[in-house]
């Protein structure tokens, strides 16, 4: 068994290397093979060559395939798709399909036409199949640093492209015979489940679905986010915990029965696989499912039994050559890593495997979340004989008793709510920490010191990590270098702007999303996040950035300041700053009122300077916040003179070169997202602007940018980035040196070539 856990490890390092462009992984691969080298067992090495050269070819025929998937054009098809009624999402006025094509595995998304048709669709409990016409599609990557990702969530499930339906031109049952009929009855039953728990009370419905099914409900995030804040979701994830319970809970009955051992080897052989599908196929399930099948099967072939350690090894291998992005995922880290702590550690008392838990769980916590709560440890220590002994079987009695009983369900109802009452609580104790994402050389500096802490635990190992942490934690909040950054927030504006070591943090406008009315039927039950909470302040939480010294909002529409209250319900900010007359605007003051701490306002204008560098040269008097009167900052950064114009029209631009006659700007953020009512060509001219950026949404509804402004920009000579082509657009610089541009999306990315924005409209 040896050889199988030089093999698995020499897979994952291959696997980190190839599948998740980690360089430095080929490096560790390559002293790894020389420590088998060394240790002269003949076995071991042919096994892990073997093992390597294999997973090699098959996950470069992999990444070969997806490659050239993704590259393909998009496309208008007619097609039929094979649907399991567990694969349907329904929010608001859409619909999400996982489906079966002769394209593949897809990705299905559409809009519903009437209330009838939701609850028609919510309802299905059969095996579909579609026939529908869409367009076929790459993915859309995410378009700033530590969005969710979403070409890469899917390619983990074999899915690299999506179809947009158009129209449905029918839909049938489709149910199939043998294997592959039980596979959908299997399928079926998730569904009906999934379907009556929503006749339960919200939290044990919440708990039913999550705990027994892996279906987690819309409102799960929005609702559990103590769990989160916590540590505590991989309680809520079927997984290890999950299936050693099930085991032994089979075995139970079955040694009831008075079955041999060998028929009950056989019977849970049987319906591990079917708890797999039940239970949705997560990553986390599949490798618990197949370490504690594998023992079994090598029992029943051998009549000897293995160790845990081979069947960990084993899974592993198995995991990657099924996933090869298991390793790059949070669920797969902590599932595979934390199963090996145990196997490696047994008999630690609770404490001590929960200390060590968080310490080799920590770097991998702060690449996917940036943060970690003081009361993880505690909590972990505190749940975990909860969650198995109460919250598990008052869920189950719950899900099965209380379909017919008022009373159970009542009580596993108080139980359930109570606790996570008790765990809201406890989430909002101080100690939620923001330290910030590690880079890929700091997240496995950390993660091979705090290995190698469990292999030797001597004191000075102990202060070795404390330090390092130190170092990533000061080189993060600390950065030499400063940077504008353009925040691709859809259709509308968010700048930032950090000074080196961070002296000054600020933010230009914050974006918000027009919100359109619609059918009654068509409203989501859970309002979706705001981008400020999913794309802004994420990002900032990633920067190990905890506050805003100031925040700019150039005038009153809902696409520059509409997220500033979520903004100030999440971050503390020391100052806003409105242009002149915007302050005493009820529409202003209302988005103040969910600020943790009221922040001090600024009306500013023409003349105004800030100690982040950025002056005011407009508006020259009090207006109305509207269009006309926006707030228009300049400032050098890195020896460049930016402008950022909010909304302002041509009027104001030559207003403002008429007043400031030797005002030059080296980057201008083009006014009204490229709308011809801005960028006039003669203040274009004067200003002598070399850069302009377009902060516009992709294929939005005003047609941003205009046909006139882009051929202005062309015969002017001005290089033009765009968020809706580029994603988030950096200068990065150091101190008074000459910075560099960077842009999320890279020259030649697919998403790139293929969203483009409508050009012949006007606003």
């Amino acid at each position: 068994m040896r050889a199988l856990f030089f093999a698995a490890i020499a897979c994952g390092l291959l696997s980190s290397w190839l599948v998740d462009q980690q360089w430095l992984a080929a490096g560790l691969l390559l002293i790894w093979l020389l420590r088998v080298i060394r240790l002269r067992d003949r076995q071991c090495l042919m096994v892990t060559i073997g093992c390597v050269l294999s997973l090699a070819i098959w996950l470069n025929w992999q990444n070969h395939r997806f490659a050239s998937i993704v590259q393909r054009p998009s496309q208008v098809v007619t097609s039929h798709l094979a649907v399991q009624p567990d694969a349907i999402t329904v929010r608001g006025g859409q619909y999400q399909l996982i489906a079966t094509s002769p394209m593949g595995k897809v990705l299905v998304r559409g809009q519903l036409k009437s209330a009838t048709e939701k609850q028609y669709l919510t309802q299905f409990t059969h095996r579909t199949i579609w026939h529908v016409q869409g367009e076929v599609a790459a993915i859309a990557p995410p378009t700033n640093p530590g969005q969710f990702n979403a070409p890469r969530y899917y390619r983990s499930q074999g899915i690299a492209r999506q179809v947009t339906v158009t129209a449905v031109q029918r839909i049938e049952i489709a149910s199939r015979r043998g294997w592959l009929g039980l596979l959908d009855r299997l399928h079926q039953w998730r569904q009906q489940f999934f379907l009556a728990c929503q006749r339960l009370p919200p939290t044990l419905s919440r708990y039913a679905t999550s705990l027994l099914v892996g279906i987690r409900p819309t409102d799960f995030q929005t609702t559990m986010g103590a769990v989160q804040q916590l540590g505590l979701l991989h309680l809520f994830s079927l997984s290890g915990m999950h299936v050693i319970l099930l085991v032994k809970f089979l075995q139970w009955v079955l040694l009831r029965l008075h079955l041999s051992q060998q028929a009950i080897d056989i019977w849970l052989l049987g319906l591990l696989p079917a708890y797999l599908v039940l239970g949705g196929g997560a990553d986390s399930l599949r490798r618990a499912v197949v370490t504690a099948a594998l023992p079994i099967i090598w029992q029943l072939l051998t009549h000897q039994s293995s160790g845990a350690l081979g069947g960990w090894s084993l899974a592993l291998i198995m995991g990657i050559a099924h996933n090869p992005l298991v390793l790059s995922q949070l669920g797969g880290q902590l599932s595979y890593g934390l199963a090996l702590l145990l196997i490696l550690m047994p008999g630690l008392p609770p404490w001590r495997l929960a200390i060590w838990i968080q310490v080799i769980s920590l770097p991998v916590l702060l690449v996917a979340t940036a943060q970690w709560h003081l009361w993880s440890l505690a909590v972990n220590l505190v749940v975990a004989p909860i969650f198995s002994w109460v919250l598990l079987p008052v869920t189950v009695v719950g899900a099965s008793i209380g379909f017919g009983s008022t009373n159970v369900t009542s009580v596993c109802e108080w139980v359930l709510v109570n606790f996570q009452n008790w765990l809201e609580w406890v989430s909002h104790w101080p100690g939620l920490l923001i330290i910030g994402q590690p880079s890929t050389l700091w997240a496995w500096t950390l993660s091979l010191l705090s290995l190698w802490l469990l292999r030797t635990p001597r004191r000075r190992y102990y202060w070795r990590l404390l330090l390092a942490y130190a170092c990533f934690s000061l080189s993060l909040r600390f950065p030499l270098h400063g940077a504008v950054q353009f925040i691709d927030v859809g259709q509308g504006d968010s700048i930032l702007i950090r000074q080196p070591f961070n002296r000054q943090v600020s933010l230009i406008d914050t974006g918000g999303q027009l919100h359109f009315s619609g059918p009654r039927w068509q409203a989501e039950q859970v309002q979706p996040r705001s981008r400020a909470e999913t794309i802004t302040v994420n990002y900032l939480h990633r920067l190990g950035i905890t506050h805003l010294d100031t925040v700019y909002l150039s005038h009153k529409d809902v696409d520059h300041i509409g997220d500033l209250g979520e903004l100030l319900r999440l971050m503390p900010v020391n100052q806003v700053v409105v242009p002149a007359g915007m302050a005493r605007l009820a529409k202003f003051q209302k988005l103040l009122v969910p600020a943790r701490k009221r922040p001090k306002v600024v009306e500013a204008l023409a003349g105004h300077t800030f100690a982040d560098g950025l002056v005011a040269v407009h508006p020259f008097k009090p207006g109305r916040a509207e269009n006309e009167d926006s707030l228009v900052l300049t400032g050098v950064f890195g020896q460049q003179r930016f402008m950022f114009t909010g909304d302002l029209d041509r009027a104001g631009e030559r207003a403002i070169v008429a007043r400031y006659p030797q005002l030059r700007v080296d980057v201008l953020k083009l006014g009204h997202h490229g709308s011809k009512t801005a960028s006039d060509p003669l203040a274009l001219r004067q200003l002598g602007v070399h850069h302009g950026i377009l902060s516009v949404g992709r294929h939005n509804r005003y047609g941003h940018p205009n046909q006139e402004t882009l051929i202005t920009l062309a015969e002017q000579h001005i290089v033009t980035y765009s968020t809706a082509l580029q994603g988030m657009i950096t200068y990065r610089f150091v101190n008074h040196r000459q910075g560099r541009w960077q842009t999320f999306l890279k020259e030649g990315d697919r998403h790139q070539r293929t969203t483009g924005v409508k050009i012949d409209s006007q606003r």
